[in-house]
């Protein structure tokens, strides 16, 4: 009983951390690493607005886990021209989480960002691939870079990592 308390309320602190995020004004990200390209889709285009800007506000979850909902990972994205801003939030189940903010380009239906969060108390960062196609945010799985011990995005994989269009206001 204690514990499905515990897991309804941090379902509900989640849902309001990404609602919060979702309301925020976008910043404007600092860069990305495009070293590797190879995933780019360079079919796709853009249609910008007047101004050479298209200003789109997405959010994104994901819920996983043994009852498929015990892991949530929210994203919420503006997409601002080729600049991609917003937050990220990752909440395993029963474990310590990394929350906090996504920088990067995008080019094509490609998001290469770096998302800075925090995670036991400690400030890291990670370069994170998306592939936005209409409704789906798809994701590139990390794997554990050996040398440095430090987890990479794999960019061998694919869109592995699924999450389905939300409502920013509903959440």
């Amino acid at each position: 009983m204690k514990t499905t308390h515990h897991f309804n309320f941090a379902i509900a602190v989640c849902f309001t951390t990404l609602f919060a995020a979702c309301q925020q004004q976008a910043q404007r990200p600092s860069h990305a690493n495009w070293a590797d390209s190879s995933f780019i889709d360079k079919d796709s285009t853009t249609n910008p607005s007047e101004d050479g800007y298209i200003d789109q506000q997405y959010c994104f979850l994901n819920l996983s886990g043994n009852r498929k909902t015990q892991d949530s990972s929210y994203v919420s994205l503006t997409i601002n021209g080729e600049k991609v801003s917003g937050n990220h939030h990752w909440s395993p189940f029963e474990k310590d989480g990394r929350a906090g903010t996504i920088n990067g380009l995008k080019r094509g239906d490609t998001l290469d960002v770096v998302w800075s969060f925090m995670q036991e108390g400690m400030q890291d960062t990670l370069r994170t691939v998306f592939l936005l196609k209409g409704d789906i945010l798809k994701q590139k799985p990390y794997s554990v870079d050996q040398q440095v011990g430090r987890q990479v995005t794999d960019n061998q994989s694919d869109f592995s990592i699924i999450y389905k269009k939300v409502s920013c206001e509903d959440l």
